[in-house]
């Protein structure tokens, strides 16, 4: 059972920021721009510490840490007449980098913190991101019990044709904790939005797109459903499996209880979730006035209308807990539906 020893000198994380920005503004104000640079460090960031059982505690808790910060925000609206139609837009760009700069260790033996969950293992060490993720590179397939001929799988058996070929970093011929690397991202390179709205006499049409670009995504469904390793129900794409008549399949070999380990956490499981999301659309038209009311619209909005992304999950949008070190996980929680809403807006 592991205990967490209580720590009365832990220090409230302190954070430092230089911020530089630019405003532009045109003529009569139908263009706008503005721009920030900025760098954060957080000095005594809190970090999970594992300790030697001599000293009693296996977890303590202390300011052993730091992080820096580091991005940009961009801002562009505009807003012309062209006729009778009023054309107005509103896109901002964000990017954002993480890297951790320091970690000071009281087990001698720890080099780096691994939190896994839920099959997925994510990695903080210094000069990389937060929450990397940390796991096996795969090469493909073993298509012959030749070719993986004194390979000794992730769980310490041998492998045998149709397992995962996983990358063995050393050239031990043994696939174990010395050959897992960052396999992956799941902060976005690059995310904001982009809002387009046009009046035209009494109409309007207004519509909101969303995007993320660069972030990768453990797609946990998938792995439960195409691990293969028990009776439970998977997905059509294992019929394209490994076997002796499809010695050319995508997937590896069907291996209840997985004894060669092909489901281990390896970037087989990580996919890019960049999307575009056309996020909301929105077309109203208002009535003319009366002396008994002020303004009447008729509007009709689709949420959620339409993603654009090579993620083969339900949603590349989502989250698992609202904790950074548990980011880029598709538990399979339910995604954001589509919805129409059509109604009426009443002034008096």
């Amino acid at each position: 059972v592991r205990e967490a020893v209580p720590n009365e000198n832990l220090k409230l994380e302190k954070n430092s920021m230089f911020n530089i920005g630019i405003d532009y503004s045109g003529k009569q104000q139908q263009t706008t721009l503005h721009a920030d640079l900025f760098f954060a460090t957080t000095h005594n960031l809190i970090i999970r510490q594992e300790l030697p059982p001599t000293y009693g505690y296996t977890e303590y808790y202390n300011n052993g840490g730091k992080l820096a910060n580091y991005g940009a925000e961009i801002g562009f609206e505009n807003w012309r007449k062209i006729g009778e139609v009023t054309w107005t837009n509103n896109l901002t760009a964000n990017t954002s980098f993480s890297m951790v700069t320091k970690l000071d260790f009281i087990n001698p033996e720890m080099e780096n913190i691994i939190t896994n969950v839920e099959g997925a293992s994510y990695i903080t060490s210094v000069g990389h991101a937060l929450n990397a993720f940390y796991g096996y590179e795969t090469k493909g397939i073993f298509k012959s019990d030749d070719e993986a001929k004194a390979i000794t799988g992730p769980n310490g058996v041998p492998m045998r044709a149709g397992d995962i070929k996983f990358d063995d970093k050393n050239g031990d011929k043994i696939i174990d904790e010395l050959d897992k690397t960052i396999i992956g991202n799941p902060n976005p390179f690059l995310f904001g939005a982009w809002t387009s709205a046009a009046a035209y006499k009494r109409w309007e049409f207004k519509a909101t797109f969303t995007y993320s670009v660069g972030n990768q995504a453990y797609n946990y469904v998938r792995y439960k459903a195409e691990s293969m390793d028990t009776y439970a129900s998977q997905l059509a794409s294992v019929s394209d499996s490994w076997s002796a008549n499809n010695t050319n399949g995508e997937l590896p070999r069907v291996s209840f209880g997985d004894p060669t380990g092909n489901t281990v956490f390896s970037d087989r499981w990580i996919e890019d979730a960049s999307y575009l999301k056309i996020k909301q659309l929105t077309v109203s038209y208002k009535l003319p006035q009366s002396k008994y009311y002020s303004g009447v619209s008729l509007y009709c909005t689709a949420s959620n209308l339409l993603t654009l992304s090579r993620y083969s999950g339900f949603d590349p949008e989502f989250y698992y807990l609202n904790d950074p070190f548990y980011m880029g996980i598709d538990y399979g929680k339910v995604p954001h539906s589509r919805s129409f809403i059509v109604g009426v807006k009443l002034s008096l």
